[in-house]
């Protein structure tokens, strides 16, 4: 096979690259010839949302040529939003000639400058594909990325998002090709409609997709499969199995990280890990589980995620603003930037439940 049987992906062999990486644009080039995906069984950290999944893809299947989407995965830290995009891209990147996931963004960006660069760079090199000149200005990045946003279709994941900065930086206001689809996740629900792009007079089709808690059997079934490497507990670990995992409050990320620690554990050991996950506030399991709490910007908001996950689930709102609001708690804003976290949470189904306040103040 020659270079000039692949028409335009010729550059692909002019670039300096991994040779991994290389082999895999072969593969998908060779997986889009045959009109076949590319990795299309489900991973099992998808079990629960299958759903989702199902969504996102009925979303990009049913996008129309002369309209480019916009589609926000939702949810709180650790629930499975970067798993989903990552899961969708690889199944859906070989129908797209210009394709990047941009992963972390958040951890890579966080107080530095030169992070929101590199984040730059590696989308500016992904859509463009040629590899751009390091500059030392977002701007001038913006303006690449503008370009060639608007230049062709694109399929763009940006995972983990958590400030207009990232997102005016990475999107810019100029729009996108027709046909283009771009995926988003965070754990803000508003920051997409206050960036520079929505301000424009022509704003690109928005969506959203909210990932709550796994259901019971759903939290039951991944504790297993990295636990016993099934779908169901052994013989004898049918009680506590179902006692850690609803401990884990349907956390996908937390019934990972105790299923792989429990392998191979008797049930005397399963046993008592449940005290100790008691006992012991800073250990790894509980830290997943606060993950999304650590994140939130302001104490203010932090104190108000407590009193109502301890205090007033399921009240009034009204109610439960008269009384924070005498205790010299801000609930206006406060309210609203939980509800942008994490939906409606004067529900019980909507905060992460009572539980997790309280183990919110245990480790403060």
């Amino acid at each position: 096979m020659t270079t000039t049987s692949f028409g335009d992906q010729t550059n692909l062999f002019d670039q300096p690259r991994f040779e991994t990486e290389f082999i895999e644009e072969i593969v998908s080039e060779i997986y889009s010839r045959l009109g076949e995906p590319l990795g299309t069984t489900a991973p099992h950290n998808l079990i629960g949302i299958k759903y989702h999944a199902d969504f996102i893809i009925s979303w990009l299947n049913d996008g129309f040529s002369h309209t480019s989407d916009i589609l926000t995965v939702w949810g709180m830290g650790g629930i499975g939003k970067t798993s989903l995009a990552n899961y969708i891209y690889k199944l859906h990147r070989h129908e797209y000639t210009s394709r990047s996931f941009v992963g972390d963004i958040s951890r890579r960006c966080a107080g530095n400058y030169r992070g929101l660069l590199d984040v730059q760079k590696q989308l500016c090199d992904d859509i463009s594909k040629t590899s751009v000149i390091q500059v030392h200005d977002v701007s001038v990045y913006t303006s690449k990325i503008e370009k060639a946003l608007t230049r062709e279709k694109v399929l763009l994941v940006l995972d983990d998002v958590d400030s207009l900065d990232q997102l005016d930086a990475l999107l810019g206001n100029k729009g996108f090709h027709c046909g283009s689809k771009i995926i988003i996740t965070t754990k803000d629900a508003s920051l997409i409609e206050r960036c520079a792009l929505f301000k424009e007079n022509v704003k690109p089709k928005h969506t959203k997709c909210i990932l709550k808690g796994l259901s019971t059997n759903a939290s039951l079934k991944l504790l297993c499969h990295h636990a016993f490497m099934c779908n169901h507990p052994n013989e004898g670990f049918e009680e506590v199995s179902r006692r850690l995992a609803m401990y884990c409050e349907g956390h996908p990320l937390a019934l990972q990280v105790l299923g792989k620690s429990l392998h191979k554990r008797d049930v005397g050991e399963w046993e008592d890990s449940i005290e100790l996950l008691k006992k012991e506030p800073h250990s790894h399991i509980n830290n997943v589980l606060k993950m999304s709490f650590d994140t939130l910007p302001f104490e203010n908001d932090k104190e108000l995620f407590k009193h109502i996950a301890c205090f007033f689930v399921g009240m009034d709102r009204d109610l439960v603003e008269l009384i924070l609001n005498a205790c010299d708690i801000n609930t206006r804003s406060g309210i609203t930037n939980l509800i942008d976290r994490y939906g409606k949470i004067f529900s019980t189904p909507g905060i992460t439940s009572q539980a997790m306040g309280a183990k919110s103040i245990m480790v403060s």
